[in-house]
């Protein structure tokens, strides 16, 4: 399946959850230029300051949430917080069915190691995804990764990756009690 037909499907099952889910409206061409590749790790760097891999991995959700506004302003288009899970070949990591989404909406999270994944998706449905490499790095005790972004056009991802959008925004989230609002008063 195309990966617009899976963002299409994405909003549908937000839907069918009761959930707000962001509009997605796909442009053709590619936002992803070899200077964007040269710019991305010092907007990164001044956005989030200097993160060690530790503090990458395993924190996409906050990681991406954060970053969201910033490669928004810099590609000044608007970006989409995209929840879902990766195929690499015949291994699946951070996979949740719409059944596990449907019972974590209804009881919240008990456990904050949360199956579940989050990448930022351009309008050309480009992804970009700052901690996977790092967190597959750290877990495998491997040399490779740490640092790196997985980016490309979703379709067209080297060595078989495969991301597979789930939900679009950050609702569901919110809703089971994995994003706390802070307020200032």
């Amino acid at each position: 399946m195309a990966y617009i037909d899976e963002i299409n499907e994405s909003i549908a099952r937000a839907a069918r959850l009761g959930l707000n889910s962001p509009g997605f409206r796909a442009t053709e061409g590619e936002l992803l230029t070899q200077k964007v590749y040269q710019d991305i790790p010092y907007i990164v760097r001044d956005a989030l300051g200097n993160v060690g891999a530790e503090e990458v991995a395993a924190q996409c959700l906050s990681y991406h949430m954060r970053l969201l506004p910033v490669l928004s302003d810099y590609f000044g288009t608007e970006l989409t917080y995209t929840i879902g899970y990766v195929s690499m070949g015949k291994e699946t990591l951070f996979e949740q069915s719409e059944d596990q989404m449907k019972a974590l909406l209804a009881t919240g999270i008990e456990n904050p190691q949360l199956q579940i994944h989050a990448w930022l998706t351009l309008p050309t449905c480009e992804i970009m995804d700052f901690t996977l490499p790092t967190t597959y790095a750290v877990v495998n005790k491997a040399k490779e990764g740490y640092g790196s972004v997985l980016a490309g056009h979703a379709d067209r991802l080297l060595n078989n990756v495969q991301y597979r959008p789930m939900l679009l925004g950050e609702d569901y989230l919110r809703r089971i009690g994995a994003l706390i609002e802070f307020r200032m008063f």
